[in-house]
């Protein structure tokens, strides 16, 4: 049985810009392999600095490996081969408001993946926006809004909108979700969960929160500078027999959370 995506020994090394022919490279992300099924959330988990980013970068076609090969539905996926890419795999970028133009109306930007990837007339162009649109939540009227007009969720909702406007296989989500408030970020998972099973995506979800992975995600793939130290279904991840690292990473972040809470609550009192 194939699976949707296949990620076989993918490594990726930057060469400092000033550095001597003979410098020494710096090693992003050790080679690394694993795989994701339609359908699935896989949560890509790591400190600061692990890779995170980089992985998810090269996955959506951002960035490309140093090594290794990517393969999408038992075919391989080629780095110049862009339509390929955006066709069946797209990302929604961490900081919502700097990925959208303020210039534009969000009916130019949904748009645009459209033009550059399909041959459909400006009427049908028309018509798959307002369908983005309403998947999203928001009305068709939105299209002539521009971004200063709306809020931080319709934002990343507008984001989502474009993300899934060309259909994808795939959407790749880099900290899509740190920068919402609690009721937000909900309200964006909810969503996101609901065009999974709309729409059949599968999520390569970027994150630092053990609770978002909890809840949404059915594999788990932790990096430790640039290496893959776990790759396994989430229960069996958030079990209590893991690693010392592991095992850190997902429950010292939550006795954090309490803790700061409590220390909150604590001065409020005062």
């Amino acid at each position: 049985m194939s699976h949707l995506l296949e990620v076989k020994n993918l490594g990726k090394t930057y060469r400092p810009r000033k550095a001597w022919p003979w410098s020494q490279k710096s090693v992003a992300i050790e080679p690394i392999s694993f795989h994701i099924d339609a359908g699935e959330t896989l949560a890509v988990m790591g400190e600061t600095g692990s890779g995170k980013s980089t992985l998810a970068k090269i996955i959506a076609g951002v960035d490309n490996p140093s090594s290794g090969e990517l393969w999408l539905n038992g075919q391989k996926l080629h780095n110049q081969h862009y339509q390929q890419r955006c066709n069946n795999i797209r990302m929604i970028f961490q900081d919502s408001e700097n990925s959208l133009n303020t210039h534009l109306t969000l009916r130019k930007q949904l748009e645009e993946p459209l033009k550059f990837n399909t041959d459909l007339t400006a009427q049908e162009r028309n018509e798959k926006v307002d369908i983005a649109l309403r998947r999203v939540g928001m009305l068709t009227e939105h299209g002539e809004f521009y971004p200063h007009m709306l809020s931080s969720g319709q934002k990343q909702r507008v984001c989502i909108a474009r993300a899934i406007i060309l259909e994808p296989q795939i959407v790749v989500a880099d900290e899509a979700l740190v920068g919402l408030d609690p009721s937000v970020r909900a309200q964006i998972i909810n969503l996101m969960l609901d065009l999974q099973q709309d729409m059949g995506i599968s999520y390569i979800l970027v994150t630092h929160s053990p609770q978002i992975v909890k809840h949404i995600a059915d594999k788990i793939l932790i990096l430790y500078r640039g290496k893959m130290i776990v790759f396994d279904k989430t229960d069996i991840v958030l079990s209590d027999d893991q690693q010392p690292y592991v095992h850190q990473l997902l429950h010292d972040h939550l006795n954090k959370q309490i803790k700061f809470k409590s220390d909150k609550a604590k001065k409020i009192a005062d």
